[in-house]
């Protein structure tokens, strides 16, 4: 059974100190680019919520990735909704801090697992990642963020 990470995107974000400040796009974007060469979800699907209330409703695939911008509705909103919708949400893990998450998904059959377990590069559930070389711009990022997520 193949399984879909749902992750809170700015959940996620604030729990990587290392990356450094700047605007949100960028902040983003080195965001995503961890995900791809990291590959936490192992060959799994995965989709990054990002809260935009005031946005259209974007989609963006990046890779493997799915990025989902809000459109009126929290993220937290948003991954409720798709827990409820989902025919087997034992298929589901929800990746995010938030506790009002992880109460819901307890009842729905979904799994829940806090940002720092996701980001476990030694977790069981992980198949085997292949080497691959990130492509963030080296000069927009710590010499700690690179020795802790690029090695």
């Amino acid at each position: 059974m193949s399984l879909h990470y749902l992750i809170d995107g700015y959940n996620l974000l604030y729990a990587l100190p290392e990356i450094p400040p700047g605007p949100w796009p960028t902040k983003r974007e080195i965001m995503i680019e961890l995900l791809l060469s990291s590959k936490p979800q192992g060959n799994n699907r995965m989709t990054v919520v990002f809260d935009s209330r005031e946005g259209l409703g974007d989609r963006i695939r990046r890779g493997a990735i799915e990025m989902v911008f809000t459109a009126g509705e929290t993220a937290d909103d948003w991954i409720a909704r798709r827990v409820r919708e989902t025919p087997n949400p034992r298929t589901l893990v929800v990746v995010s801090n938030d506790q009002g998450i992880r109460t819901l998904v307890r009842g729905t059959g979904a799994k829940w697992i806090s940002t720092k377990d996701f980001l476990r590069p030694d977790k069981a559930a992980l198949e085997q990642r292949p080497e691959r070389q990130a492509k963030i711009d080296s000069d927009s990022i710590t010499e700690e963020f690179k020795k802790k997520w690029l090695g």
